[in-house]
């Protein structure tokens, strides 16, 4: 994980992020269920809404102003974009996923495309199109 930021609680943020990652495979693992990449299936913005301890592990490396909110919002907006392409690529990688670039697929005889990336849960689609699943 690399971020501008320098993270005084990095392996923590990390662990946080793979823990997110292992539990939303573990909600779908079993469904039939595409994950468009560019349309915010996969956001670590919306994922943090429901996963405070990762909003305090990053508090702990700002400066609170009296109310206890992060007073530089800048870094912290950075920081959370480069959390997020980060929180992808763990995705990708996980070993969970069936990772579908966008291009060309051949789907029940025919060629379609896929404009965007998609991941699925391993092993129920061999296409990334609904009408694709094995």
């Amino acid at each position: 994980m690399q971020t501008t930021k320098k993270l005084i609680n990095e392996v923590e943020v990390e662990n946080i992020l793979r823990k997110m990652v292992k539990d939303a495979y573990e909600q779908i693992k079993d469904e039939q269920v595409l994950l468009c990449m560019e349309c915010c299936d996969v956001d670590l913005f919306v994922a943090a809404d429901s996963h405070p301890e990762l909003e305090e592990a990053i508090k702990k490396n700002f400066e609170l102003d009296i109310y206890g909110e992060i007073a530089d919002q800048k870094s912290y907006s950075d920081l959370l974009k480069e959390l997020d392409e980060y929180f992808v690529q763990l995705h990708i990688k996980s070993g969970y996923y069936d990772y579908f670039p966008a291009g060309f697929y051949t789907v029940n005889g025919r060629e379609e495309e896929s404009e965007t990336d998609i991941l699925a849960p391993k092993g129920i689609f061999y296409a990334p199109f609904e009408d694709a699943a094995k």
